[in-house]
């Protein structure tokens, strides 16, 4: 989405110059346990994984990416073996391209079942990969279609704005193996119904795929959405898509200082307990949020 992309390009320069780190867990503390939750991370230093995905925590947690094809370490991280690192190919330039063959081995020799493919392509802003659907296929052709049958395969991630563009890919990149269209969301604290709708949305033009919703959190843009008023918002997002039987997974962003992870970048905010545990029953998932949502939010 345009209005949250220089944000983003600006949250995850400063994260990986940011030299506060969470304290590492204690030996004889909680100590990571995999689980099976939809809720993911996305994270652009591999030591803010560590607050998740702990015994005795009941998270919902248990996966993780970092726009990039490889875990972003240097002598100071420390890697949680409880998060699931999916490496994501963020464009066709030929320096990842080359890089790409042997680092998504390395991700699937360490437990990745899964391979994502191109950073919103559909939106040429900084952040973003900006190509055309000419280039995503023929890239997708040459660095994703090989790992075709080893793990599942993930479509470009388009923004809210791009599901033509998905619709294009889809229709040209014949023989090519999809598992899972990838899609991202960005609003205000009003737009409940609309995350619905869009993602209602997103599986009624692609049935036949299940969905990730790999960025997904408020528009800041605004300047009026509080942490309580964000923490509000997750308390009715987090169930329903946790219900959804067509999503699989979703991560919220993003697990960084002044997010998930406190402003010190000691441990884990309000939000990131929140998005750590919290629960409810959503037994009518499918009952608002219909398509005229969308057009009347967007």
């Amino acid at each position: 989405m345009y209005t949250i992309a220089a944000l983003t390009i600006t949250v995850l320069l400063a994260a990986y110059n940011t030299s506060a780190v969470p304290t590492s867990q204690s030996t004889s503390g909680p100590t990571p346990a995999r689980n099976n939750g939809k809720r993911g991370l996305s994270y652009t230093n591999d030591t803010f994984t560590q607050p998740y995905s702990l015994s005795g925590q009941n998270s919902q947690v248990s996966w993780g990416y970092d726009w990039y094809y490889s875990r972003y370490k240097n002598d100071d991280n420390i890697t949680n073996p409880a998060i699931t690192f999916y490496p994501l190919l963020f464009n066709d330039a030929e320096s990842l391209a080359q890089a790409w063959p042997a680092a998504a081995l390395a991700a699937i020799d360490d437990g990745a079942d899964a391979l994502m493919s191109f950073n919103e392509p559909d939106l040429c802003h900084d952040g973003s990969a900006c190509m055309t659907v000419q280039q995503s296929v023929a890239a997708y052709r040459r660095s994703m279609q090989p790992f075709a049958g080893k793990v599942r395969l993930g479509a470009p991630a388009i923004t809210q704005n791009g599901l033509d563009y998905l619709g294009q890919f889809l229709g040209n990149c014949t023989e090519c193996t999809i598992d899972f269209i990838n899609i991202h969301w960005y609003s205000n604290r009003y737009a409940f119904a609309y995350l619905q709708s869009f993602v209602k949305q997103a599986h009624a033009a692609y049935p036949n795929y299940p969905i990730w919703l790999t960025e997904v959190g408020m528009d800041y843009s605004e300047g009026d959405t509080s942490d309580a008023d964000t923490q509000t918002f997750m308390k009715k997002a987090l169930p329903w898509l946790d219900a959804v039987p067509y999503v699989e997974r979703y991560a919220w962003f993003y697990d960084g200082p002044g997010f998930l992870i406190d402003s010190n970048g000691e441990g884990l905010s309000a939000q990131g307990t929140l998005y750590t545990t919290y629960t409810a029953p959503c037994s009518n998932w499918d009952d608002t949020g219909g398509p005229g949502d969308f057009a009347r939010n967007s």
